[in-house]
């Protein structure tokens, strides 16, 4: 089976981590920054990246995240059958991340401040607004030297390292909680309790036709499989679909 996985966040908190982690990967997508196009594609995907962390301070509540994973990991230590080298590797880990957040201020402040980023900022919000006539001095900087560049880059990401690498620890740790188990949406649908899960991930068959829809909280969601429609967009399915879910 080629499985599709899609994720779905039950709490505003984990949406947001997931949010900065798309976010993230975009950006580095565009890294290489070889190409007019590349340049744009990264300053749209770091300039939104620096929009989600502005409006979510996710400092505390990843401080918060990492004592538990920490004392998770302390608990799990005292079990015979886990590799104590492993698992102290990780624990430091989670020690030196919330060293560094505690020392920390608000993610972005610093490139929210910056004096070439923040007028490029202004005009990436406007459609069409980063043409050469707009923003002279990007098509400035655009023809600087490739290592000139790419260092620039790599010293505006290197200030957000800490919370990049502590949004792929919780994320990891997370998502390592649930198990896949099998089950059948029947007529394309589902619901059961939550027991209190932040994160649902689902895979399903890429040939099915259809993809799922989740609705829900920390309670209680419900899943239902969806198919494109021309005339409607969308439209509900009417046939069982086998699919395998983990609830973290």
């Amino acid at each position: 089976m080629a499985a599709v996985l899609y994720e779905h966040p039950l709490n505003e908190k984990v949406r947001t981590y997931l949010r900065v982690e798309y976010l993230f990967a975009q950006v580095k997508q565009f890294l290489p920054l070889e190409t007019q196009w590349q340049q744009q594609g990264f300053f749209t995907a770091l300039f939104a990246l620096i929009e989600v962390l502005d409006r979510n301070d996710v400092r505390p509540d990843l401080i918060k995240d990492i004592e538990r994973c920490e004392a998770s990991l302390v608990n799990w230590s005292r079990h015979p059958q886990i590799s104590d080298d492993a698992l102290q590797q990780v624990l430091q880990k989670a020690v030196r991340l919330q060293s560094e957040l505690l020392r920390g201020s608000k993610f972005a402040n610093c490139l929210k401040e910056d004096k070439f980023l923040s007028p490029l900022r202004q005009r990436f919000f406007i459609p069409g607004g980063t043409c050469p006539f707009d923003l002279p001095q990007l098509q400035y900087w655009s023809e600087q030297a490739h290592r000139i560049r790419q260092q620039q880059a790599n010293d505006w990401l290197d200030q957000l390292r800490l919370v990049e690498s502590a949004i792929t620890y919780v994320l990891s740790f997370l998502r390592e909680r649930g198990q896949f188990h099998s089950l059948v949406a029947e007529n394309g649908f589902m619901q059961n309790n939550t027991e209190q899960f932040e994160l649902l991930r689902i895979q399903y068959d890429s040939q099915a036709g259809c993809y799922p829809t989740i609705s829900g909280n920390k309670y209680r969601y419900a899943i239902r499989f969806m198919q494109l429609c021309d005339a409607l967009g969308r439209t509900t399915i009417d046939k069982n679909v086998s699919f395998e879910l983990a609830c973290c």
